[in-house]
């Protein structure tokens, strides 16, 4: 095997938390691959919103280090040196019953308490905070007021930009077929593009985690869904101010009873007047990135319903990308017992906000053996999960379906 195939770190999926990690690895003096399956954010990195949040953190365990990863935002940009579009901005979630008012009363409690501005509002608040919003039929909302987003597209590019100078060995469209595993220590990758040589490998592969840890005889508590959106084109004479959710949700059946998608509103607008809107979950097995019939549809009644100034927008496109969550919220995140070398970093509940961290947590992790930039034993792959309280749940009649559309 020629040389240049031997790495101290094979990080495999090159989403933000990959490249975040393959960057930190590379700085840190480790000769580091990056591998994906597709291209860079190929997955549910180049799908989503680019939502830099902290106010829906699962509760009991993550805060700290959700906290801790969205300070590193007030000097990312400098360190990377590019802008990836990050700005400060609010998150105001629409309540329409008193019952849903109360179901985030816990929340605002504990959120308010770790000093994450989390608040009640009524709706002749929601007006002045959001004047396109139809409160009509609203009984309240919460307000996050020290959110953020970026571009997530130049988020990835950053890192990488930052660490192929450095030595980074960036492979695309590599998917991997296996792994060599000699008495209990990860020596190799296996790939369609030949193998890759390292002692430690880190998975962080959303929701690509469950089959490849099948490969090796690992079943992880990792469910996957299928999320999707859209943008419309360019629309100057609306002004969004907020990151806009709600609690209210639509049930629609895809092909029967049992395939349906849940769908939630999610809005915001790009620094150049795209609306992003979302989002249509769709629980199954299936890695499709084949959006449904349903979920254009659905998408376009919440955001029509809440606000009617949008409905004579045009769609620019719609895309479905395959995400995952677990039973407790939690990520997983350490190593694999059983396997000296592997590593996972993978389900995160907020993808974007936990990059930068990451990288940190990883690289302390492999070079010293420990962790002590934050307790991640909450986050063991090998623990028992609790059900978490969430925001909403992925739900559907069955998760077991492996659809075409």
């Amino acid at each position: 095997m020629s040389s240049d195939n031997n790495y101290d770190v094979v990080v495999i999926g090159a989403g933000v938390i990959g490249c975040s990690i393959a960057y930190h690895l590379t700085a840190a003096g480790l000769k580091t691959a990056l591998l994906d399956r597709g291209q860079v954010g190929a997955g549910a990195s180049g799908a989503n919103f680019g939502m830099v949040q902290s106010n829906d953190a699962e509760l009991k365990y993550s805060i700290p280090m959700v906290k801790l990863s969205y300070s590193r935002y007030d000097h990312l940009e400098e360190e990377l040196g590019m802008q990836v579009g990050f700005r400060r901005i609010g998150s105001l979630r629409l309540l329409s019953t008193e019952e849903q008012w109360k179901g985030s009363e816990e929340r605002a409690k504990i959120l308010s308490a770790n000093g994450i501005p989390y608040e009640f509002v009524t709706p002749d608040r929601i007006k002045e905070i959001e004047p396109m919003v139809d409160v009509r039929n609203l009984f309240g909302a919460t307000y996050a007021s020290y959110q953020g987003q970026l571009n997530p597209f130049l988020l990835m590019w950053a890192y990488l930009r930052r660490a192929i100078p450095m030595g980074l060995s960036l492979h695309t469209y590599t998917e991997v077929t296996g792994f060599g595993i000699d008495s209990g220590r990860m020596r190799s990758v296996r790939t369609n593009r030949g193998n890759f040589n390292a002692g430690v490998v880190v998975l962080a592969t959303a929701a690509w985690t469950k089959a490849l840890g099948k490969m090796i005889g690992y079943d992880w508590n990792i469910h996957t869904f299928r999320a999707s959106a859209m943008v419309t084109e360019p629309v100057y004479d609306l002004k969004l101010n907020t990151i806009l959710t709600t609690a209210d949700h639509i049930e629609m059946e895809v092909t029967g009873k049992e395939d349906t998608e849940l769908t939630v509103l999610a809005l915001s607008q790009t620094p150049d007047n795209h609306f992003l809107i979302a989002q249509a979950d769709r629980p199954g097995k299936s890695l499709s990135s084949l959006i449904s019939h349903a979920a254009p549809k659905t998408i376009a009644m919440m955001a029509g319903r809440y606000i009617p100034a949008l409905r004579p927008a045009r769609l620019l496109r719609t895309w479905t990308a395959p995400t995952t969550y677990t039973d407790d919220g939690c990520p997983l995140i350490g190593p694999v017992k059983g396997i000296d070398g592997l590593i996972l970093a993978a389900s995160y509940r907020s993808a974007i906000v936990h990059s930068p961290l990451s990288g940190e947590v990883m690289t302390q992790l492999i070079t010293t053996g420990k962790c002590e930039i934050v307790d991640i034993r909450p986050f063991s792959p090998e623990r028992q999960m609790q059900q978490a309280e969430t925001i909403y749940a992925v739900k559907s009649t069955s998760t077991e379906t492996d659809d075409k559309a």
